[in-house]
C-alpha cells in the first residue's frame, strides 16, 4: 500500500466520526478525489477552533512536505487538544498510532528528497541512521514554546507494570491505570522511529536542547533529526529502504552488588549468570511493518519484586554492612531452609544496617540497554542507538520534573529558598553519555547529548505569538523531561563516575546503580518528602517525624489510607488518647518494607496517578504557605516540629468551612484545602507494639487554604484570618 493509500485509508475511517466536518471548518475536504491534491493545497486555517490555538503560524496546508508542525492534518490526528469537531461536539472517532505514523511519514515522503539532498542540508557535518523516542506536544512543551512540534530525544523512558497497556485515543498516548482495579498498573510502552540524523553543536534557536545549558551546549554535539526513515521506495528519491531495529536490555542490579561489597558469598563467574544478570524477558520491541518505527513494552509481570533464585533454589547471600539502604535484607535464610521476616524482629534497622547473615536476592523487570536500527541501503553511514530505559512506575503520570523546576522558578515566594531537600534538573537537562558497559559498547564517553531534548532544524526565527498559548495537556511522557535528574538515591537512572586511562573523569548513566529491588528506593525518596523532582509521593506524614524531614508535597487522607486505598498500603498515622495526652500513633519508618508490599501487589496509583500538574503545584505552595503562617518559614528543623496530620480538599458544603467563613467574616473563593498540623512534643515507643512510635501532641492547629486567603484555628481559639507574608 502506497502513503498516499494509507493516509486517504486513514481519512475515510475518521470521517463520519466528526473529522470531515472539522477540516471542512479549514477549508480541507479529507474525502476529496484526488486527496493529493486536496492536501497540498493552501488553506485558510481557522486557529480560533479548540485544539488549533498553537497549530503552527507559518502552517496553512494539510501536508507540508518535511514540516510535520506545519501540516495541519498531522496536526489535527496528533495533538491531545484536539478533541471536538467544528460545533463543538464531542469527535466520535479518534486515528490510531499506526493512522498518525501513516500520516507522518506521507509528510517526509510526499516529496522525498535523495540522500545528497540531506547531505548538502547537512553542510558538511556528519549523518547517521538515529533512533529517537518522540512526542507530538503542545506549544507549552516544545523546545521552543511557540507552537505544537514534534519532540525527540536519544533516551526514552518505558515503566514496568503488572499487566499489559492500554492506549488513550483522546489523550494520543498510553495510560498506566487499569479500570475497577486500584493495585492494576499497566506497563508504560515507548515508540522508537528511525532517522537520518545530522551532528550538530548546541544551537537553542535552531534545534535546542530544550532548557538550553549556555555554558555547555553550544560546546557539545547533539544529534538531530533531518528526515524520519520506513521502509519502501517513497522515502528517499532512487532507493527502495528497508529499516531493521534491535534492542537489547540489562538488568545487572544484583550483580553489582556483589561487585560492590566483598564477603556477600558470590564471586565470578556465578555474578555474570541469570538472575545476577537477566537480559531476556525484560521487553519486547513490536516493530511496525514498513513504518520505521517500533514500540518497546516492557512484560507484564504479576508482581512488581519477585524471589531470585539461582540453579533451582532460592538466590540467598551474606548480607553486607552499611548498604545504605540500596539492598532489601530483610528476609533472613535459616541453615534449616526456614525464611525468616525480620520485620518482626526488634531493633531491624540496626540489624540490616551490621548485616552478617544471609538474605534473599529479590529481582525486579527495570532495566537499560539501547534501540538500534539499520538500513542496508544506507549501510554506509554510522548507526546511532537510543538510550532505552524500564524505569519504575510513575505514582504521578500527569505531572512532570520540567514543568515543576519552571514553576517553582517563578514563584516569588521560593526565590532563594530551600523548598526541597535537594534542587536538580529533570533527566533532559543533564549532560552525560549513556551507559558505557553495555554490551558492543554502543555509546561513547563524548555522547553527552543522549538525554536531551530536541526539536526538527528549522531557521532562527521566532513566529509572533497570536495570543497566550494554554497550558500543556497533562498526560505521561515518555521522554527524559518525565523523568527526574540524578541524585542520591536515585528513581530512573543513577550515575557512574570512572576514570578514564587518560586519567580524566567520565560521568554516565546506569541502571545498576540503582537499589535492587527497586522499592528500596522508592521507600527512601518518599521518607524524605518526595526528594523533589523525583515525584515520589511524599511519606514523611505516613512515619514518625525523623531527622529535619517534612511534609513538601502533602497526600491527602485518602492517598494515605485513612478512606481509600494507601499508595504503599502503610496504615495512616491515626490520633490516641493514653493517660489523659494526645498522641499520634505512627507505624516506624524502621518497619516499612516496600518490598513486601511489590511481592503482595499492593502498590496504587489509583489516587496520586489522578493529581494533576496544577494541583500538585497548588499542594506545594499550599503548604509552604502553611509552613510560614506556623512561623517555620524555610527552616527545616522548625518545619519538624510542625508534622501534618490531616490534609484534605474540601468538598462543599461543608460545616466546619462555614463555620469557620462565618467566625471571620470571609468566602473562601475556589479551591479549598484542609490541613491539620500540630506541635509535637517527645516520642517514644509503646510497650505493647516496639514497630510503633507515639508522639505527644502540644496542640494541634487547623488551618483552610484557597489561593488567596488562610483561615486559622488554634485549639480552642477561634477561627481567625492567618497574616501572611510571602
Amino acid at each position: 500500500m502506497s502513503l498516499l493509500d494509507s493516509v486517504t485509508q486513514a481519512c475515510r475511517r475518521l470521517a463520519p466520526g466528526g473529522w470531515h466536518s472539522l477540516m471542512l471548518a479549514h477549508g480541507l475536504d479529507i474525502l476529496a478525489v484526488p486527496l493529493k491534491d486536496e492536501l497540498l493545497k493552501p488553506l485558510r486555517i481557522d486557529r480560533s477552533l479548540p485544539g488549533f490555538e498553537d497549530f503552527c503560524p507559518a502552517g496553512n496546508r494539510a501536508i507540508e512536505p518535511a514540516r510535520p508542525a506545519q501540516s495541519l492534518l498531522f496536526h489535527a490526528l496528533a495533538s491531545p487538544r484536539v478533541t471536538r469537531d467544528a460545533s463543538g461536539q464531542p469527535l466520535q472517532t479518534y486515528p490510531t498510532p499506526v493512522e498518525i505514523r501513516a500520516v507522518l511519514n506521507y509528510v517526509f515522503g510526499v516529496r522525498p528528497p535523495s540522500l545528497k539532498d540531506l547531505q548538502r542540508k547537512a553542510q558538511g557535518e556528519p549523518l547517521a541512521v538515529a533512533v529517537f523516542a518522540s512526542e507530538y506536544r503542545c506549544a507549552a512543551d516544545t523546545v521552543h514554546g511557540e507552537h505544537a512540534d514534534l519532540c525527540y530525544s536519544r533516551t526514552g523512558i518505558a515503566r514496568v507494570g503488572n499487566t499489559s497497556a492500554l492506549y488513550a485515543p483522546e489523550l494520543r498516548c498510553f495510560l498506566p491505570f487499569v479500570q475497577d482495579d486500584p493495585y492494576g498498573i499497566r506497563i508504560m510502552p515507548v515508540h522508537y522511529s528511525a532517522y537520518i540524523a545530522v551532528q550538530r553543536q548546541g544551537n537553542h534557536e535552531q534545534f535546542g536542547p530544550m532548557d538550553a545549558q549556555p555554558d555547555v551546549d553550544p560546546a557539545l554535539k547533539f544529534w538531530v533529526p533531518m528526515h524520519k526513515l520506513f521502509d519502501g521506495k517513497e522515502c528517499l528519491a532512487g532507493l527502495d529502504l528497508e529499516v531493521k531495529f534491535k534492542a537489547f536490555h540489562i538488568n545487572e542490579k544484583i550483580r553489582h552488588i556483589h561487585l560492590r561489597h566483598s564477603d556477600t558469598g558470590w564471586q565470578e563467574p556465578d555474578i555474570s549468570q541469570y538472575p545476577f544478570v537477566i537480559t531476556d524477558g525484560l521487553a519486547t520491541l513490536e516493530v511496525e511493518r514498513g513504518s520505521g518505527s517500533s514500540l518497546l513494552l516492557p512484560r507484564p509481570r504479576l508482581r512488581l519484586a519477585e524471589q531470585a533464585c539461582y540453579r533451582g533454589q532460592l538466590l540467598s547471600f551474606t548480607m553486607p554492612r552499611d548498604s545504605g539502604g540500596m539492598i532489601h535484607g530483610r528476609s533472613m535464610l535459616h541453615d534449616n531452609g526456614t525464611i525468616e521476616d525480620l520485620n518482626h524482629r526488634e531493633g531491624v534497622a540496626e540489624l540490616v544496617r551490621q548485616g552478617g547473615y544471609r538474605a534473599l536476592h529479590y529481582r525486579d523487570g527495570t532495566a537499560d540497554g539501547y534501540i538500534r536500527a539499520r538500513c542496508p541501503s544506507l549501510g554506509h553511514l554510522q548507526s546511532i542507538p537510543a538510550y532505552s530505559i524500564i524505569a519504575t512506575p510513575d505514582f504521578f503520570p500527569f505531572c512532570h520534573p520540567r514543568r515543576l523546576m519552571h514553576w517553582a522558578s517563578q514563584v516569588p515566594a521560593f526565590t532563594g529558598s530551600i523548598i526541597w531537600h535537594a534542587r536538580l534538573q529533570a533527566l533532559s537537562n543533564v549532560r552525560y553519555c549513556a551507559n558505557l558497559t553495555l554490551a558492543g559498547q554502543p555509546f561513547s564517553p563524548e555522547d553527552r547529548g543522549v538525554t536531551a531534548i530536541v526539536g526538527l532544524p528549522r531557521k532562527s526565527v521566532s513566529w509572533p505569538l497570536t495570543g497566550a498559548h494554554p497550558v500543556g495537556i497533562d498526560r505521561p511522557s515518555t521522554l527524559p523531561d518525565g523523568e527526574a535528574g540524578l541524585f542520591a538515591p536515585g528513581w530512573g537512572v543513577g550515575r557512574v563516575r570512572e576514570q578514564s586511562p587518560d586519567g580524566s573523569w567520565i560521568d554516565h548513566l546506569a541502571g545498576y546503580q540503582m537499589a535492587s529491588p527497586f522499592p528500596e528506593d522508592a521507600r527512601i525518596c518518599a521518607a524524605l518528602g518526595s526528594f523533589w523532582p523525583g515525584l515520589a509521593p511524599d511519606s514523611a506524614s505516613t512515619f514518625e517525624p525523623r531527622s529535619s524531614l517534612h511534609t513538601i508535597i502533602p497526600l491527602t487522607d485518602a492517598e494515605t489510607g485513612r478512606s481509600a486505598v494507601a499508595w504503599d498500603n502503610q496504615p495512616p498515622a491515626q490520633l490516641i488518647q493514653h493517660q489523659g495526652r494526645t498522641f499520634v500513633r505512627y507505624r516506624a519508618y524502621e518497619y516499612s518494607d516496600y518490598t513486601q508490599v511489590a511481592l503482595e501487589n499492593r502498590f496504587s496509583l489509583q489516587l496520586t496517578g489522578a493529581i494533576t500538574q496544577q494541583e500538585y503545584q497548588g499542594r506545594v505552595l499550599s503548604m509552604y504557605r502553611v509552613y510560614n503562617v506556623l512561623g517555620a518559614g524555610t527552616d527545616k528543623a522548625l518545619r519538624n516540629t510542625w508534622p501534618l496530620l490531616s490534609f484534605i480538599q474540601v468538598q462543599r458544603p461543608d460545616p466546619e468551612l462555614e463555620s469557620a467563613q462565618q467566625q471571620v467574616g470571609i468566602v473562601l473563593r475556589g479551591w479549598v484545602f484542609r490541613f491539620l498540623m500540630y506541635e509535637r512534643g517527645v516520642m517514644s515507643i509503646p510497650a505493647e507494639d516496639f514497630k510503633w512510635r507515639d508522639v505527644q501532641v502540644k496542640q494541634q492547629v487547623r488551618l483552610f487554604v484557597c489561593a488567596e486567603t488562610i483561615l486559622v484555628k488554634y485549639e480552642n481559639a477561634a477561627w481567625q484570618l492567618a497574616l501572611e507574608a510571602l
